[in-house]
């Protein structure tokens, strides 16, 4: 690959905010409406957030007067079991669909503040549901996770349509192509797997080796995210290649796979060995990918990645642990999720009392400002 420098940034991201959790959670994503944010949490709850000041004046005064802009935490959604993994919209707005550790898959109407139960399926898949994925017209849920099967399942009512058998190992990602006949799978040992909707058969399968490690009896997965791009012709796949076991080292890498062949059309390694995954990657309507990863505790980065350069042209590491990243429909706010200070377990985060406090989900806001607009940072 040869080497390309970034271009000078057409936006000049401004870190806006940090809003406080009480607890973990595992992803977030906003509403398609942008009224509010949602994160699946390992309390078996769904959080809400909504980050808009009441109106555009007080949001300009906490600016100029360097405060933070107010945030509410809405009353959590309840109903799960296990922890909230994996969630996704239909593109409408109108439905939730979330999924936890124990093998429930959920579905809410979605009205304004209002979220209300539309079905539920205890029992979808047997253990931890590890991805779900709403087709393009929204008629079709499909999930996945340690049972190794993929189900697919009627968004109107939560009626089973068919299951789509082959994988060995367990399903980590689950993405419908554009044209609404194909989904794509990836599962613990990297196989990807296409598959056709209709028939239920799988018709191609690759294996990416360097996203996948067996050492000391121990097999480290390497893909965490795919995503086609608008057209449909390239599919990008995300995670790491892993260098070692017992920990996550290993180097985040993204792939991008010409559709058609399968073949690698670029390759990126951002970081070195400790920086360990992409975690979690949006796709920035004007082009770029908007990236979160981590690895060894305390690493972290939130990346700007244009797909014809070589290297990020933003890259912020100074908040530890990114897991996860929602773009704002406004395509100018970005919240990125990570783990608070010194989270590695054995008692190591306690009280004034010395008792143990627990995790919880530092999520910071940045402003994707073009540079003459940018607001002046904290």
């Amino acid at each position: 690959m040869s080497a390309t420098a970034p271009t000078a940034p057409a936006i000049e991201p401004v870190k806006k905010r940090m809003i406080e959790t009480d607890r973990q959670v595992c992803l977030i994503r906003f509403s398609p409406d942008g009224r509010h944010l949602f994160g699946g949490g390992f309390d078996a709850s769904i959080r809400r957030w909504d980050l808009a000041a009441p109106d555009a004046k007080e949001a300009d005064a906490a600016d100029s007067a360097g405060a933070e802009a107010s945030t509410t935490q809405l009353e959590s959604i309840t109903g799960h079991d296990g922890w909230v993994q994996a969630l996704c919209f239909a593109s409408d707005g109108m439905m939730l669909f979330t999924a936890d550790s124990w093998g429930q898959v959920r579905a809410w109407h979605v009205d304004g503040d209002n979220v209300t139960a539309a079905w539920s399926i205890k029992t979808a898949h047997d253990g931890w549901v590890r991805a779900i994925a709403v087709s393009p017209d929204g008629q079709t849920l499909a999930s996945a996770g340690v049972d190794r099967t993929i189900r697919l399942w009627s968004t109107t009512d939560g009626n089973p349509i068919r299951e789509l058998d082959g994988h060995d190992s367990d399903v980590f990602c689950l993405e419908f192509h554009p044209d609404g006949k194909s989904l794509v799978s990836s599962d613990f040992l990297s196989h990807l797997k296409h598959w056709n909707i209709e028939s239920g058969e799988c018709e191609r399968e690759m294996r990416l080796e360097t996203m996948h490690l067996y050492a000391r009896i121990q097999d480290v997965a390497g893909i965490r995210v795919l995503s086609f791009d608008e057209s449909g012709e390239t599919l990008l796949v995300a995670g790491s290649e892993p260098e070692r076991a017992g920990r996550m080292i290993g180097i985040p890498t993204i792939r991008l796979l010409n559709w058609k062949s399968l073949e690698t059309t670029k390759t990126w390694h951002l970081g070195g060995s400790n920086n360990g995954y992409v975690f979690d990657l949006a796709r920035h309507p004007d082009g770029y990918f908007v990236i979160a990863t981590s690895g060894t505790p305390g690493s972290g980065q939130f990346l700007l990645l244009r797909p014809e350069e070589d290297e990020p042209f933003y890259s912020h590491t100074k908040i530890a642990n990114c897991h996860g990243v929602a773009l704002h429909p406004d395509n100018r706010t970005v919240v990125v999720a990570t783990i608070n200070p010194r989270n590695q377990g054995n008692g190591a985060v306690r009280d004034k009392e010395g008792k143990y406090i627990g995790n919880w989900t530092p999520l910071h806001v940045f402003d994707l400002a073009p540079p003459a607009e940018s607001p002046k940072p904290e």
